[in-house]
Protein backbone atom coordinates (compact mmCIF):
# COMPACT_ATOMS: atom_id res chain seq x y z
CA UNK A 1 0.00 0.00 0.00
CA UNK A 2 1.58 3.29 -1.13
CA UNK A 3 0.85 6.28 1.12
CA UNK A 4 1.44 9.95 0.45
CA UNK A 5 2.14 12.48 3.21
CA UNK A 6 1.05 16.11 2.77
CA UNK A 7 1.93 19.26 4.74
CA UNK A 8 -0.08 22.47 4.99
CA UNK A 9 2.08 25.43 3.95
CA UNK A 10 0.96 29.00 3.23
CA UNK A 11 -2.68 28.09 2.68
CA UNK A 12 -2.19 24.97 0.55
CA UNK A 13 -1.27 21.29 0.93
CA UNK A 14 1.97 19.98 -0.59
CA UNK A 15 3.09 16.37 -0.98
CA UNK A 16 6.28 15.94 1.08
CA UNK A 17 6.86 12.19 1.40
CA UNK A 18 5.98 8.75 0.06
CA UNK A 19 5.69 5.74 2.38
CA UNK A 20 5.86 2.38 0.63
CA UNK A 21 7.76 0.45 3.26
CA UNK A 22 5.29 0.22 6.17
CA UNK A 23 5.31 -3.06 8.08
CA UNK A 24 1.53 -2.89 8.35
CA UNK A 25 -1.30 -0.52 7.44
CA UNK A 26 -4.88 -0.55 8.76
CA UNK A 27 -7.25 1.68 6.78
CA UNK A 28 -10.90 1.97 7.91
CA UNK A 29 -13.68 3.80 6.06
CA UNK A 30 -17.21 4.36 7.35
CA UNK A 31 -20.49 5.22 5.63
CA UNK A 32 -21.80 7.89 8.00
CA UNK A 33 -18.99 8.46 10.48
CA UNK A 34 -15.30 9.29 10.47
CA UNK A 35 -12.92 6.45 9.63
CA UNK A 36 -9.49 5.76 11.12
CA UNK A 37 -6.02 4.47 10.25
CA UNK A 38 -2.87 3.03 11.78
CA UNK A 39 0.58 2.75 10.18
CA UNK A 40 3.35 0.65 11.76
CA UNK A 41 6.84 1.21 10.35
CA UNK A 42 10.53 1.33 11.26
CA UNK A 43 11.41 4.44 13.26
CA UNK A 44 13.62 7.28 12.10
CA UNK A 45 14.27 10.86 13.18
CA UNK A 46 12.95 12.08 9.83
CA UNK A 47 9.61 10.33 10.36
CA UNK A 48 9.29 11.70 13.90
CA UNK A 49 9.60 15.20 12.49
CA UNK A 50 7.36 14.51 9.49
CA UNK A 51 4.00 14.29 11.27
CA UNK A 52 2.38 17.43 12.66
CA UNK A 53 -1.15 18.48 13.61
CA UNK A 54 -1.80 19.55 10.00
CA UNK A 55 -0.46 16.45 8.24
CA UNK A 56 -2.81 14.50 5.95
CA UNK A 57 -2.27 11.11 4.31
CA UNK A 58 -3.71 9.90 1.01
CA UNK A 59 -3.55 6.96 -1.37
CA UNK A 60 -3.60 6.85 -5.17
CA UNK A 61 -6.04 3.95 -5.37
CA UNK A 62 -8.92 5.47 -3.36
CA UNK A 63 -10.28 8.83 -2.25
CA UNK A 64 -10.34 8.65 1.56
CA UNK A 65 -8.15 11.26 3.25
CA UNK A 66 -6.72 10.59 6.70
CA UNK A 67 -5.49 13.22 9.15
CA UNK A 68 -2.69 12.55 11.63
CA UNK A 69 -3.53 12.62 15.35
CA UNK A 70 -1.09 10.42 17.28
CA UNK A 71 2.42 8.99 17.09
CA UNK A 72 4.06 6.43 19.39
CA UNK A 73 7.73 5.42 19.43
CA UNK A 74 8.69 1.96 20.71
CA UNK A 75 12.37 1.11 21.11
CA UNK A 76 13.48 -2.52 21.27
CA UNK A 77 17.11 -3.66 21.17
CA UNK A 78 16.13 -7.09 19.89
CA UNK A 79 13.41 -6.35 17.34
CA UNK A 80 14.26 -2.79 16.35
CA UNK A 81 12.60 0.58 16.87
CA UNK A 82 9.15 1.21 15.44
CA UNK A 83 6.65 4.03 15.06
CA UNK A 84 2.89 3.65 15.28
CA UNK A 85 1.17 6.51 13.49
CA UNK A 86 -2.60 6.82 13.79
CA UNK A 87 -5.53 9.14 13.38
CA UNK A 88 -8.94 9.49 11.79
CA UNK A 89 -10.32 10.36 8.39
CA UNK A 90 -10.66 14.00 7.38
CA UNK A 91 -14.40 13.91 8.17
CA UNK A 92 -13.33 14.16 11.83
CA UNK A 93 -12.57 17.88 11.38
CA UNK A 94 -16.34 18.50 11.47
CA UNK A 95 -16.18 17.43 15.13
CA UNK A 96 -14.13 20.56 15.82
CA UNK A 97 -17.23 22.75 15.58
CA UNK A 98 -20.43 23.08 17.57
CA UNK A 99 -23.72 24.60 16.45
CA UNK A 100 -23.02 27.87 18.21
CA UNK A 101 -26.44 29.50 18.01
CA UNK A 102 -30.03 28.34 17.83
CA UNK A 103 -30.68 26.97 14.37
CA UNK A 104 -34.19 26.08 13.19
CA UNK A 105 -35.04 24.18 10.06
CA UNK A 106 -38.15 22.81 8.37
CA UNK A 107 -37.65 21.30 4.94
CA UNK A 108 -35.41 18.83 3.15
CA UNK A 109 -32.93 16.92 5.32
CA UNK A 110 -30.17 17.48 2.77
CA UNK A 111 -30.68 21.24 2.94
CA UNK A 112 -30.65 21.06 6.73
CA UNK A 113 -27.22 19.39 6.74
CA UNK A 114 -25.90 21.93 4.25
CA UNK A 115 -27.23 24.78 6.40
CA UNK A 116 -25.48 23.45 9.53
CA UNK A 117 -22.24 23.05 7.57
CA UNK A 118 -22.50 26.47 5.95
CA UNK A 119 -23.21 28.39 9.17
CA UNK A 120 -20.66 26.66 11.42
CA UNK A 121 -17.62 25.69 9.35
CA UNK A 122 -17.88 26.75 5.67
CA UNK A 123 -18.99 30.40 5.89
CA UNK A 124 -19.64 31.22 9.58
CA UNK A 125 -20.24 34.81 10.70
CA UNK A 126 -17.10 34.53 12.86
CA UNK A 127 -14.24 34.24 10.37
CA UNK A 128 -12.08 32.41 12.91
CA UNK A 129 -14.40 29.39 12.63
CA UNK A 130 -14.05 29.08 8.85
CA UNK A 131 -11.93 26.33 7.27
CA UNK A 132 -10.75 27.98 4.06
CA UNK A 133 -10.17 24.83 2.01
CA UNK A 134 -13.53 23.22 2.86
CA UNK A 135 -16.42 23.54 0.41
CA UNK A 136 -19.85 22.00 -0.12
CA UNK A 137 -20.27 19.63 -3.05
CA UNK A 138 -23.19 19.54 -5.46
CA UNK A 139 -26.77 19.33 -4.21
CA UNK A 140 -28.00 15.72 -4.62
CA UNK A 141 -31.70 16.57 -4.64
CA UNK A 142 -32.79 14.18 -1.88
CA UNK A 143 -36.46 14.68 -0.97
CA UNK A 144 -36.66 13.46 2.66
CA UNK A 145 -38.12 16.10 5.02
CA UNK A 146 -37.09 17.10 8.54
CA UNK A 147 -38.06 19.41 11.42
CA UNK A 148 -34.92 20.30 13.34
CA UNK A 149 -33.72 22.68 16.01
CA UNK A 150 -30.23 22.55 17.51
CA UNK A 151 -28.17 24.71 19.85
CA UNK A 152 -24.77 23.88 21.31
CA UNK A 153 -24.61 20.38 19.83
CA UNK A 154 -21.50 19.02 18.20
CA UNK A 155 -21.68 19.49 14.43
CA UNK A 156 -20.41 16.01 13.54
CA UNK A 157 -22.80 14.32 15.98
CA UNK A 158 -25.73 16.29 14.55
CA UNK A 159 -24.88 15.40 10.95
CA UNK A 160 -24.39 11.74 11.88
CA UNK A 161 -27.83 11.65 13.55
CA UNK A 162 -29.54 13.01 10.44
CA UNK A 163 -27.60 10.73 8.09
CA UNK A 164 -28.41 7.60 10.12
CA UNK A 165 -32.10 8.55 10.18
CA UNK A 166 -32.30 9.00 6.40
CA UNK A 167 -29.69 6.44 5.29
CA UNK A 168 -27.29 9.04 3.91
CA UNK A 169 -23.55 8.70 3.84
CA UNK A 170 -21.11 11.59 3.91
CA UNK A 171 -17.50 12.01 2.85
CA UNK A 172 -14.90 14.70 2.29
CA UNK A 173 -12.89 14.39 -0.92
CA UNK A 174 -9.54 16.06 -1.63
CA UNK A 175 -9.85 17.62 -5.10
CA UNK A 176 -7.41 20.12 -6.63
CA UNK A 177 -6.21 21.23 -3.22
CA UNK A 178 -9.74 21.66 -1.83
CA UNK A 179 -11.77 19.54 0.59
CA UNK A 180 -15.26 18.84 -0.81
CA UNK A 181 -18.06 17.70 1.53
CA UNK A 182 -20.55 15.38 -0.21
CA UNK A 183 -23.66 13.48 0.79
CA UNK A 184 -24.42 10.22 -0.98
CA UNK A 185 -26.62 7.11 -0.87
CA UNK A 186 -25.68 3.51 -1.42
CA UNK A 187 -27.12 1.25 -4.14
CA UNK A 188 -29.45 -1.64 -3.38
CA UNK A 189 -27.60 -4.74 -4.60
CA UNK A 190 -29.54 -7.21 -2.45
CA UNK A 191 -31.72 -10.08 -3.64
CA UNK A 192 -34.81 -7.93 -2.93
CA UNK A 193 -34.23 -5.79 -6.00
CA UNK A 194 -34.94 -7.20 -9.44
CA UNK A 195 -31.99 -5.96 -11.48
CA UNK A 196 -29.25 -8.48 -12.12
CA UNK A 197 -26.62 -6.71 -10.02
CA UNK A 198 -26.99 -8.83 -6.89
CA UNK A 199 -24.17 -9.06 -4.40
CA UNK A 200 -24.46 -12.05 -2.05
CA UNK A 201 -21.84 -12.94 0.55
CA UNK A 202 -22.20 -16.50 1.75
CA UNK A 203 -20.13 -19.48 2.84
CA UNK A 204 -22.19 -21.44 0.31
CA UNK A 205 -20.69 -19.31 -2.47
CA UNK A 206 -17.25 -19.68 -0.85
CA UNK A 207 -16.72 -15.92 -0.78
CA UNK A 208 -17.21 -15.45 2.96
CA UNK A 209 -14.79 -16.83 5.54
CA UNK A 210 -14.73 -16.29 9.29
CA UNK A 211 -17.79 -14.36 10.45
CA UNK A 212 -19.12 -12.74 13.57
CA UNK A 213 -22.81 -12.12 14.27
CA UNK A 214 -24.32 -10.27 17.22
CA UNK A 215 -27.85 -9.33 18.22
CA UNK A 216 -28.26 -6.90 21.12
CA UNK A 217 -31.37 -5.36 22.71
CA UNK A 218 -29.82 -4.16 25.97
CA UNK A 219 -30.03 -0.50 24.87
CA UNK A 220 -33.20 -0.80 22.79
CA UNK A 221 -36.11 1.64 23.20
CA UNK A 222 -39.15 2.11 20.99
CA UNK A 223 -40.97 4.94 22.76
CA UNK A 224 -39.64 8.35 23.77
CA UNK A 225 -41.24 10.98 25.96
CA UNK A 226 -39.73 14.32 25.03
CA UNK A 227 -39.81 17.13 27.58
CA UNK A 228 -39.65 20.57 26.01
CA UNK A 229 -40.02 24.04 27.44
CA UNK A 230 -42.08 24.95 30.52
CA UNK A 231 -42.12 23.95 34.17
CA UNK A 232 -44.08 21.42 36.20
CA UNK A 233 -47.53 20.58 34.86
CA UNK A 234 -47.12 23.29 32.24
CA UNK A 235 -44.11 21.63 30.64
CA UNK A 236 -44.69 20.56 27.03
CA UNK A 237 -44.23 16.80 26.71
CA UNK A 238 -44.69 14.87 23.47
CA UNK A 239 -44.39 11.18 22.69
CA UNK A 240 -42.67 9.49 19.76
CA UNK A 241 -43.38 5.76 19.50
CA UNK A 242 -43.11 2.92 17.06
CA UNK A 243 -46.32 1.13 16.10
CA UNK A 244 -45.09 -1.96 17.94
CA UNK A 245 -44.56 -0.09 21.23
CA UNK A 246 -47.46 -1.77 23.06
CA UNK A 247 -47.75 -3.60 26.36
CA UNK A 248 -44.81 -5.73 27.42
CA UNK A 249 -42.93 -4.84 24.24
CA UNK A 250 -43.02 -1.09 24.92
CA UNK A 251 -39.65 0.27 26.11
CA UNK A 252 -39.77 3.91 27.14
CA UNK A 253 -37.00 6.49 27.40
CA UNK A 254 -36.88 10.13 28.48
CA UNK A 255 -35.44 12.88 26.26
CA UNK A 256 -34.69 16.22 27.90
CA UNK A 257 -35.31 18.78 25.16
CA UNK A 258 -35.67 21.83 27.40
CA UNK A 259 -33.20 23.70 25.21
CA UNK A 260 -35.54 23.29 22.23
CA UNK A 261 -37.57 26.50 22.13
CA UNK A 262 -40.75 27.61 20.40
CA UNK A 263 -39.32 31.14 20.15
CA UNK A 264 -36.95 31.40 17.23
CA UNK A 265 -35.11 34.33 15.70
CA UNK A 266 -37.55 34.37 12.78
CA UNK A 267 -40.88 33.76 14.53
CA UNK A 268 -42.76 31.96 17.28
CA UNK A 269 -43.70 28.36 16.46
CA UNK A 270 -47.32 27.31 16.77
CA UNK A 271 -48.06 24.57 19.33
CA UNK A 272 -48.44 22.13 16.43
CA UNK A 273 -45.09 23.11 14.93
CA UNK A 274 -43.36 22.89 18.30
CA UNK A 275 -44.88 19.47 18.99
CA UNK A 276 -43.61 18.22 15.59
CA UNK A 277 -40.14 19.48 16.49
CA UNK A 278 -40.15 17.55 19.78
CA UNK A 279 -41.44 14.38 18.10
CA UNK A 280 -38.65 14.67 15.51
CA UNK A 281 -36.11 14.93 18.32
CA UNK A 282 -37.62 11.88 19.99
CA UNK A 283 -37.44 9.89 16.76
CA UNK A 284 -33.78 10.80 16.34
CA UNK A 285 -33.01 9.56 19.85
CA UNK A 286 -34.87 6.32 19.09
CA UNK A 287 -32.72 5.87 15.98
CA UNK A 288 -29.73 5.69 18.32
CA UNK A 289 -31.50 3.26 20.64
CA UNK A 290 -32.43 0.52 18.20
CA UNK A 291 -31.89 -3.18 18.62
CA UNK A 292 -28.65 -3.93 16.87
CA UNK A 293 -27.85 -6.76 14.52
CA UNK A 294 -24.31 -6.71 13.24
CA UNK A 295 -22.53 -9.10 10.95
CA UNK A 296 -18.89 -8.86 9.98
CA UNK A 297 -17.09 -11.29 7.76
CA UNK A 298 -13.76 -11.85 6.12
CA UNK A 299 -14.04 -11.83 2.34
CA UNK A 300 -12.24 -14.69 0.66
CA UNK A 301 -10.02 -13.72 -2.22
CA UNK A 302 -11.79 -15.42 -5.09
CA UNK A 303 -12.45 -12.20 -7.07
CA UNK A 304 -16.19 -12.86 -7.28
CA UNK A 305 -16.98 -9.36 -6.03
CA UNK A 306 -14.46 -6.55 -6.11
CA UNK A 307 -14.85 -3.72 -3.65
CA UNK A 308 -15.03 -0.43 -5.51
CA UNK A 309 -16.35 -2.13 -8.65
CA UNK A 310 -19.14 -4.57 -7.72
CA UNK A 311 -20.13 -2.89 -4.45
CA UNK A 312 -19.34 0.25 -2.52
CA UNK A 313 -19.50 1.57 1.02
CA UNK A 314 -23.17 2.22 1.81
CA UNK A 315 -24.56 -0.36 -0.63
CA UNK A 316 -27.21 -2.85 0.46
CA UNK A 317 -26.20 -6.46 -0.06
CA UNK A 318 -27.47 -9.93 0.88
CA UNK A 319 -25.52 -12.06 3.35
CA UNK A 320 -25.98 -15.63 4.52
CA UNK A 321 -23.83 -17.56 6.99
CA UNK A 322 -23.57 -21.28 7.61
CA UNK A 323 -26.24 -21.14 10.34
CA UNK A 324 -28.84 -19.81 7.96
CA UNK A 325 -28.73 -16.30 9.39
CA UNK A 326 -29.50 -14.12 6.42
CA UNK A 327 -30.81 -10.74 5.50
CA UNK A 328 -30.28 -7.48 3.68
CA UNK A 329 -27.62 -5.30 5.23
CA UNK A 330 -25.81 -2.07 4.54
CA UNK A 331 -22.04 -2.04 4.12
CA UNK A 332 -21.31 0.48 6.88
CA UNK A 333 -17.56 0.00 7.21
CA UNK A 334 -14.63 -1.27 5.17
CA UNK A 335 -11.40 -2.30 6.90
CA UNK A 336 -8.31 -2.89 4.79
CA UNK A 337 -5.24 -4.49 6.35
CA UNK A 338 -1.90 -4.97 4.62
CA UNK A 339 0.94 -6.60 6.54
CA UNK A 340 3.45 -9.44 6.33
CA UNK A 341 0.55 -11.86 5.78
CA UNK A 342 -0.67 -10.01 2.70
CA UNK A 343 -3.75 -7.93 1.99
CA UNK A 344 -7.18 -8.51 3.53
CA UNK A 345 -10.44 -6.57 3.26
CA UNK A 346 -13.21 -6.97 5.83
CA UNK A 347 -16.61 -5.31 5.43
CA UNK A 348 -18.91 -4.70 8.38
CA UNK A 349 -22.62 -5.13 7.69
CA UNK A 350 -25.37 -3.65 9.79
CA UNK A 351 -28.90 -2.25 9.61
CA UNK A 352 -30.36 -5.72 9.03
CA UNK A 353 -33.79 -6.35 7.57
CA UNK A 354 -34.90 -9.95 7.46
Amino acid sequence: MILYVWHYLQGSYFKVAVIDYATSVIWVKRFNDAGEFEIYLPASTELLELFTDQTIITRDDEETVMIFEKIKLTTDDENGDYLTISGRSIESIIERRIISKQTNFNGKAESCIRKFMEENIISPSDGNRKIDLLELGEVQGYEEKIDKQATGKNLLDTIKEICVSYEYGFKIRFVNGKFIFDLYKGTDRSLHQSENTHVVFSSQFENLGNTEYSYDITSFYNSAYVGGEGEGKDRVIENASAASAVGMYRREMWVDARSTSSNTEESTLTPKQYAALLVQQGNEELQNAKETKEFSGELLDINQYVYGKDYQLGDKVSIVNEYGISGTATVTEITEVEDENGYKITPTFSAWSE
